[in-house]
């Protein structure tokens, strides 16, 4: 994929032509992050020098006056050693901020893309590699504060996988979040979002959104309101001095209309599918999840967990879910990188009418994600094993599901990926 190489080379030439640096990668303590999919959380104009610079955390930055355009990208190849290897992700994005028209209000414009989605480097015509496209209303300085946005943008309830702030970059993020894509409930949607912290610890995020075809389908379709979905976040403790956070959410959704909808069981690292069960009608899925962050000596860890409960009406389909995860800093220094072991469970359940038992998936994942040398924490390569169960009626599960999957990633962005 000649096309996506290339732009991995732009993504860190950019990177290395400006110098000084983040990414859209650090670990989301706010449901702000989470709502905001593809943009960049930026300091107040009083605090960038004009012109061309580079932000760590978020890109390639050009300030003049009150006007600033962002720009960010990054690459993600999966290696297999028991199959062919895959481009995961490949994204390019921009913010344009516009001078504000009140005190502490401006309007913004940003759309990213996938082109791991097409062949868009052959058939040029095809405009569904859009992951993000939306205008928005947000404060001046922190959009994090506020953010009303209308357009194509990632779904509250993705959290981080399906963004580019993803703070561990799994081969999959999350089998449950990964298998809802199959139905169509979570990802990329058309529609209105809105983020307003309501105090400095607590954020709230509200979507109406149409979950059955956005601009980067072959069909899309615009009924805003289709989906309906509430977040609410907090930051519980935040001791700086340790390094010690926790922080939590509860969500909701309720999605109409999911016809002929079929729950793909997919294995945790390839991404192949190994089982099929129905999933229509009307959906409503609560979510809870959290995160703690804190220190052993000079060496932060992070614990998280995410889970949900989904219900589809029509095929009175029940699915539990969701994973824990938890990983470990050895060393953070210049010239070896940083470098972090990780272990996480994953676990799907599922019964609905027509199954003769449940299904019940887990996947046990290991591995290590490391910052490599010299690379101003641009270069990722993580490594994960997986081991794959699954349970259920021989005539939703094929014959040989694999059981151990090895995969390998590396990841190119122009920001700084950060995880503590």
């Amino acid at each position: 994929m000649r096309g996506a190489a290339a732009l991995l080379m732009l993504s860190v030439s950019v990177g290395a032509w400006a110098q000084t640096q983040r990414p859209t990668d650090k670990p989301s303590t706010s449901p702000a992050d989470t709502a905001t999919a593809g943009s960049a959380t930026l300091t107040g104009p009083t605090d960038r020098k004009q012109g061309w610079s580079i932000d760590p955390d978020a890109g390639a930055v050009y300030q003049h006056r009150d006007f600033r355009w962002t720009s960010w990208g990054y690459g993600e190849h999966v290696f297999r050693p028991e199959g062919d290897g895959f481009w995961r992700r490949v994204r390019q994005g921009m913010e344009f901020d516009l001078p504000r028209f009140a005190p502490h209000y401006r309007t913004a414009l940003v759309y990213e893309v996938d082109f791991t989605d097409t062949n868009f480097f052959r058939d040029r015509s095809k405009l569904n590699i859009i992951e993000n496209l939306y205008a928005a209303v947000q404060d001046a300085d922190d959009p994090g504060k506020f953010r009303v946005l209308f357009g194509e943008n990632t779904h509250i309830l993705s959290r981080e996988d399906n963004l580019s702030s993803g703070n561990l970059p799994t081969i999959n993020r999350s089998l449950i979040l990964e298998e809802h894509g199959s139905v169509h409930s979570f990802g990329t949607q058309f529609g209105v979002e809105m983020v307003k912290a309501v105090t400095p610890r607590c954020t709230v995020a509200v979507a109406a959104l149409d979950n059955r075809g956005s601009l980067n389908t072959s069909n899309p379709r615009y009924v805003v309101g289709n989906d309906l979905a509430v977040k609410v976040s907090g930051l519980v403790l935040d001791d700086e001095k340790r390094g010690r956070k926790f922080s939590a959410a509860v969500s909701a959704d309720q999605t109409r209309d999911v016809r002929a909808g079929t729950w793909i069981f997919i294995s945790a690292v390839a991404g192949q599918a190994v089982g099929t069960a129905p999933a229509s009608g009307n959906e409503l899925t609560g979510e809870i999840e959290a995160m703690y962050t804190d220190r052993i000596g000079k060496h932060p860890y992070s614990l998280e967990s995410e889970h949900f409960l989904t219900v589809f009406s029509k095929t009175n389909t029940h699915i539990p879910g969701g994973y824990g995860l938890g990983q470990f800093s050895l060393f953070q220094t210049a010239r070896a990188g940083d470098l972090d072991p990780f272990v996480r469970y994953d676990w799907v359940h599922l019964s609905a009418d027509g199954l003769s038992s449940p299904m019940l998936q887990q996947a046990v994942r290991t591995g290590f994600n490391w910052n490599l040398p010299c690379s101003r924490q641009r270069v990722n390569f993580h490594l994960e094993y997986a081991r794959n169960f699954l349970s259920g009626p021989s005539s939703a599960i094929p014959s040989k599901p694999p059981a151990n999957e090895l995969g390998l990633e590396l990841r190119f962005n122009a920001t700084r990926y950060i995880r503590y």
